[in-house]
């Protein structure tokens, strides 16, 4: 049971199909042959130089080998449509077909490889003026330059022959492709077919009373079997030969040396970060390595010994037919050994039921142990009900009959025992969490989904029993091997994402110290984030995701070598007109776009901390320069990514006239801001740091983009101002030449003031200030006498815009004193008159 969970089989009633390929007839041997070499020999026929005319010497070998492909693939689709196909047909059909596929795509590659070369020296030959369009006629004779020589229209028609024979075998070759692919799909669903075939044919009903009545000759037959090949196994003498082969016993030797190495290891590293008893309130990191290290010692180094003893058994596929249904036995016996480690293993490490503080999953203390001795006894069944049925049901690999009988029993008993074992550890008690809803209620570990998960498995083993019931051993062995392969994957999957999570994460961790050795070599402070593991981690969880959807599918009878051929069909590439897309030239285009952006992070980061300090310039410059430097960094990013595409940069012509159309319709927008930061980096009206005054806001520019402009205003609020409004409307910018600004402050002062007293005040006032400059001076004007009083302006110059309101406030202040102890007093502002209100009519 569990040895078909954990390797895809072909199930008939009494066991797996193993499929061997072979060829059927010398015939075909020899056209195989043949096929391999001319696609050996057909790289040195197709090459060649592309301006010689071709010869029909030179075309034959293409033309032959199209003829002996399609040669071959009708005789493949005439077996693919014979019934009955059996799995070694099918594969050889499968390989076949596969290698043709495979010769004619590298004939294809080669013929547009070398129709692009023809191309590139085809067209500086067609390409001629028109001066009427302003466009390249190819034929169009020119009117004011010299006629073409004969030599070079025969050199021009001879490259043109050339292409459009090249040309030609590009489309020969693409049909081959298209009916090879064609004759893949037919092989698949063949396959397919004749599984469903297996997996669907109705044998004895196991309560039948014509299965009991002649079940004896079944078990006698079985037993019979059994101790032929157990006596045939002891007659070889296969189990002793390993130990006369003194390179396995040396290989066998170092492995137990290993492995012993590997425990005093382990031994060493329990004692210092195990489960101790002097820690009383671990923190989820002791939690995570205790885990990992009983993990390790309760699975993987009793699997590795396991593994190590199978090693000794000689292959089954290799031994003779009356030995197989022995050694079958004990490779499940031990591939059952395995699956008990593994559950049992995992289980006791991640649930600890006897140390609940040490508990890693959030189960509450009942559940952890409930769910842990079921899923443990549920593992011991699956582990002696294996062993069972593969000494019972003679799994040969070409199946056998004569067991039909006693093949449904025990596949209803072993469908029954999984209902039995199964269903209780998908019991609601066994997956409360340790945390509690309101009222006192426990939480359910995942929620409604996986409540709804756990209802659908439950349901899925019931369905089990009834087709173990109604005669379906088949469909119930498959369906119960793949269940439980399925669930081992999924299980597999979530220990092994959040162990590469928590190792991450814990990496880099400022605490530990991978995480202060990282912070260290890149230059980072001892608290700074690192954003990296959550990359990591990403990439671990998609890879585990592609391994799923390939596990799950395999398991339920999908076919692999069909998943792996669309998968690298998809990874090479699909074609879109004349141009091909494939998936790994964009990870390519995108590492190179990566490393190009890193690269120019690197040289910015080297010229502000390095290289621009040390030059005598202002600050406003240098953030200039290192603006121009990362546009022209990413403009660079962006053009190597299309060239690791593979486009062609003389077809950017056409990308420039889409875009020009798109700008015409949506984008001018867009292309004025960007066209207008262009020009404020090279023109520089305004700069960093500049104080500037744009419609209604006013603050300081803190960074000039390529779209908008990034002002902090007084208030410290961010404004994104459009970069063509700085163009397109008047701009007041304050430090523009330099950064000294001025003070206007007017003081009105009452009738009868002493006007020179008044003006010293506010002249000293403005030279004991710290911010105001002596030159230009600071100047006083008595500007006007109004009926209020004398009103006075001060006009100081200050060293920084910046300190405008510093500066004023001292001013006020200083004033305020200076007149209060020259006895002066300010002018009273009269209230504003007040009209009184229309009288009700």
């Amino acid at each position: 049971m569990c040895a078909a969970a954990m390797r895809p089989q072909r199930w008939h009633v009494a066991g797996p199909y193993l499929a061997i390929p072979q060829f059927a007839s010398m015939t075909k041997l020899l056209r195989f042959i043949l096929i391999g070499v001319l696609w050996l020999a057909f790289p040195a026929v197709v090459l060649g130089q592309a301006s010689p005319p071709p010869s029909s010497g030179e075309q034959r070998p293409f033309g032959l080998m199209v003829e002996t492909w399609t040669r071959a693939l009708d005789q493949i689709a005439q077996e693919a449509g014979r019934p009955n196909l059996i799995d070694a047909e099918i594969e050889r059909l499968r390989n076949e077909t596969t290698m043709i596929r495979q010769a004619a795509s590298r004939a294809a590659e080669q013929a547009r490889d070398e129709g692009s070369s023809l191309r590139t020296l085809l067209a500086p030959l067609e390409a001629r003026p028109d001066p009427a369009l302003g466009t390249k006629t190819p034929d169009a004779p020119p009117t004011d330059q010299a006629p073409e020589s004969e030599a070079l229209k025969a050199q021009r028609d001879r490259l043109r022959a050339n292409l459009a024979l090249v040309d030609a075998r590009v489309k020969q070759a693409e049909l081959i492709i298209a009916r090879a692919d064609q004759l893949t799909a037919q092989i698949a669903k063949a396959r397919s077919d004749q599984f469903a075939r297996i997996v669907l044919r109705r044998k004895h009903p196991p309560l039948a009373p014509s299965t009991w009545l002649r079940l004896g000759d079944d078990i006698d037959f079985a037993w019979k079997t059994q101790m032929e090949a157990w006596r045939a196994l002891a007659d070889s003498g296969a189990m002793t030969a390993a130990l006369k082969d003194a390179e396995h016993r040396g290989r066998t030797i170092a492995s137990v040396i290993g492995l012993a190495i590997c425990w005093l290891g382990l031994v060493w590293l329990r004692h210092y970060h195990g489960r101790g008893q002097a820690i009383t309130e671990p923190s989820y990191r002791e939690r995570a390595i205790a885990a990992l290290l009983d993990g390790v010692g309760m699975v993987a180094l009793p699997v590795l010994g396991v593994l190590l003893a199978v090693s000794w058994l000689p292959s089954v596929e290799a031994s003779p037919e009356a030995m197989r249904p022995a050694l079958t036995t004990l490779l499940n016996v031990a591939y059952n050994a395995i699956f008990f480690l593994v559950v049992y293993g995992l289980s006791e490490a991640s649930l600890t039921p006897r140390r609940p503080t040490w508990r890693l999953l959030p189960f509450s203390a009942h559940s952890a142990e409930v769910f842990c001795a079921r899923i443990q006894r549920l593992a011991g069944f699956v582990s002696l009900a294996g062993p069972i049925t593969a000494f019972w049901l003679l799994q040969l690999p070409g199946g056998t009959v004569e067991v039909a009988r006693l093949a449904s029993v025990l596949g209803f008993a072993v469908a029954v025992g999984l209902l039995a074992f199964g269903q209780p550890a998908l019991r609601s008690d066994a997956w409360q969490s340790s945390e509690v809803a309101e009222g006192d209620t426990p939480r359910l570990i995942g929620g409604y989904p996986w409540l709804l998960g756990r209802l659908g498995l439950s349901v899925l083993l019931i369905a089990i029993v009834v087709a173990a019931l109604l005669g379906y051993t088949a469909l119930a062995v498959h369906a119960s091997s793949a269940l439980l392969g399925s669930v081992l994957v999924v299980v597999i999957a979530m220990i092994v994402h959040a162990l590469v999570r928590d190792v991450v994460h814990a990496a880099g961790a400022p605490d530990t110290p991978p995480g202060r050795w990282l912070r260290r070599v890149f230059g980072l402070a001892p608290d700074a984030p690192i954003h990296g593991p959550f990359a990591i981690v990403m990439l671990a969880d998609l890879l585990l995701l592609v391994i799923v959807c390939v596990l799950v599918p395999v398991l339920w009878g999908a076919d692999l070598d069909d998943i792996l051929d669309k998968a690298k069909r998809l990874l090479t590439g699909f074609s879109i007109g004349q141009h091909r897309i494939s998936p790994i030239d964009m990870v390519v285009a995108l590492l190179v776009f990566v490393a190009a952006i890193t690269a120019v992070r690197l040289a910015r980061r080297g010229l502000r901390e390095r290289f621009l300090p040390s030059l005598n310039m202002q600050d406003d410059i240098r953030l200039t320069i290192d603006s121009m430097v990362n546009y022209v960094g990413f403009i660079a990013a962006v053009l190597l990514a299309i060239s690791a595409l593979g486009i062609d940069f003389t077809n950017l012509a056409l990308i420039v006239g889409a875009l020009s159309v798109g700008i015409g319709l949506g984008l001018q927008n867009l292309a004025n801001n960007t066209i207008s930061g262009v020009v404020l980096l090279l023109e520089r009206p305004i700069k960093v740091g500049d104080r500037v005054i744009v419609g209604r806001h006013e603050g300081i520019v803190r960074r000039i983009n390529v779209r908008a402009t990034e002002i902090e205003t007084g208030q410290r609020a961010m404004v994104i101002v459009p970069n063509s409004e700085f163009l397109q409307s008047a701009v007041v910018n304050w430090t523009y030449a330099d950064n000294v600004g001025r003070i206007d402050l007017p003081i009105s002062v009452v009738h009868g003031s002493d006007a020179d007293k008044v003006e010293a005040i506010l002249r000293q006032a403005a030279e004991d200030n710290p911010h105001t400059v002596a030159v230009p001076r600071a100047l006083v004007m008595f500007k006007t006498i109004s009926p209020v009083g004398l009103e006075f302006e001060l006009r100081a110059h200050v060293d920084n815009v910046a300190n405008t309101v510093a500066a004023q406030n001292a001013l006020n202040r200083s004033i305020l004193a200076g007149l209060a102890e020259a006895g002066i007093a300010l002018a009273a502002v009269p209230p504003p008159a007040v009209r009184p209100p229309p009288a009700a009519t």
